[in-house]
């Protein structure tokens, strides 16, 4: 039986991973268009342009790739990678081992590299390095057996996909997921969550029916998404995963 603080580690582990993926994914794009609309896609995305300017007077490759490395950036590949080392280490009596020594093996390298990194070339390594390494990550994830510890793991990544795409969607200039992509997203997530006890985790089940009723109204590519409701929708579920998860 997974404890409830467990299962939340282990949801958190994978909301902080593809946050980690999503991030070096949207910089790499952002560093090979270079123009001033691309490199401000990332900030509008993590809501960080305030902080950003309060830090940096222009805003280059060089300002933003540094700004998203800092550990004072709540929002920068550092942090992300911490709290999935942290996760990771908290639940290391569920993950395999070899998971554990990737994540861990990961954090460490990514340390030594960003005290290393100051030009466009090294950015560009370093970034393009841990997207190398996430997916190595990504594949032991994928290879795990479908357990509860995978369950977990997986929730938390579809649920951090869909808040990504949403600010996607509210960001101009960014590049979008299709409806439909998004649509089948929110149907992975409530057959990922309908697996769990009817009884404990009833509000969370409804809460991702009512997600996957509303994306799939907008399914149509042409289709207008009502972001408001959409949004709402998916912040009552998280709610209700974390009401279960202090329970």
């Amino acid at each position: 039986m997974l404890l409830l603080s467990t299962a939340a580690d282990l949801y958190w582990l994978g909301r902080y991973f593809s946050r980690s993926q999503e991030l070096v994914d949207l910089l790499l794009a952002s560093f090979k268009d270079s123009s001033p609309e691309s490199l401000g896609i990332p900030l509008s995305i993590t809501g960080t342009w305030q902080n950003f300017y309060q830090q940096y007077m222009t805003l280059n490759v060089e300002s933003l790739a540094e700004f998203f490395i800092t550990a004072n950036n709540a929002t920068s590949l550092t942090a992300c990678l911490e709290a999935t080392r942290a996760d990771a280490q908290a639940t290391r009596g569920r993950i395999s081992g070899e998971l554990w020594v990737t994540i861990n093996s990961l954090w460490l390298e990514w340390q030594e590299r960003i005290t290393h990194v100051g030009t466009y070339s090294d950015h560009w390594a370093s970034f393009d390095w841990l997207k190398q390494s996430l997916q190595t990550v990504q594949g032991l994830i994928d290879g795990y057996a479908d357990d509860e510890t995978k369950r977990f793991i997986v929730i938390g990544q579809l649920v951090e996909a869909l808040d990504n795409a949403f600010r996607k969607l509210a960001t101009p200039d960014a590049a979008v997921p299709l409806n439909a992509e998004i649509a089948q997203w929110a149907v992975l997530l409530l057959q990922r969550i309908a697996s769990l006890d009817k009884g404990l985790w009833q509000h969370t089940i409804q809460h991702s029916q009512d997600l996957v009723q509303v994306c799939q109204l907008c399914s149509d590519e042409g289709a207008m998404m009502n972001m408001q409701e959409i949004q709402q929708t998916l912040q009552r579920l998280t709610h209700s995963l974390a009401d279960v998860f202090a329970a």
